[in-house]
């Protein structure tokens, strides 16, 4: 008698998950936008944050729901950093670092496969599309881009 258990899929050995979102593909840009944008966001609301804690009579309104959103990621570094003679509190500084590390990272997340010979020949054939992209879009593609038009070049 044999035992039915769940199927696994497994992907071939020869793709990996990058195949599934490549760097250049639109998917990637809107994900990857979609992260950085999350991240930006959060950094204003941390910056609000802050400064209204110099008001000691803020409004409750305001400053309890970005308590609810901040203080959990602030908490995480104030156990790292401990409040210097008790009212100066440095581990913003290091939260922002991390923050902005993640930001950067998130900007460089999508990934790029190497190309493959039907790649190469319609890179070599064809101009690249003018799309509407943001400054940030545009940065990034030339930025893709550079590296490929030398191994373009060699290769056409």
């Amino acid at each position: 008698m044999r035992r039915k258990g769940p199927r696994i899929a497994t992907l071939p050995s020869a793709h990996s998950f990058a195949a599934i979102l490549p760097g250049d593909s639109v998917a990637g840009l809107v994900v990857a936008n979609g992260i950085t944008n999350f991240l930006n966001i959060y950094n204003t609301l941390l910056i609000v944050r802050l400064v209204l804690t110099w008001f000691p009579n803020s409004p409750p309104a305001i400053v309890s729901p970005l308590s609810t959103l901040c203080d959990p990621y602030l908490n995480i570094f104030r156990g790292i950093i401990p409040p210097l003679g008790e009212t100066l509190d440095l581990s913003p500084i290091l939260a922002f670092v991390v923050l902005d590390a993640f930001t950067s990272t998130a900007a460089a997340l999508p990934a790029e496969l190497p190309a493959t010979q039907t790649a190469r020949r319609n890179a070599c054939s064809t101009q690249l599309l003018s799309f509407s992209l943001t400054t940030t879009q545009e940065k990034w593609m030339r930025r893709v881009n550079s590296g490929r038009s030398k191994n373009l070049d060699d290769a056409c």
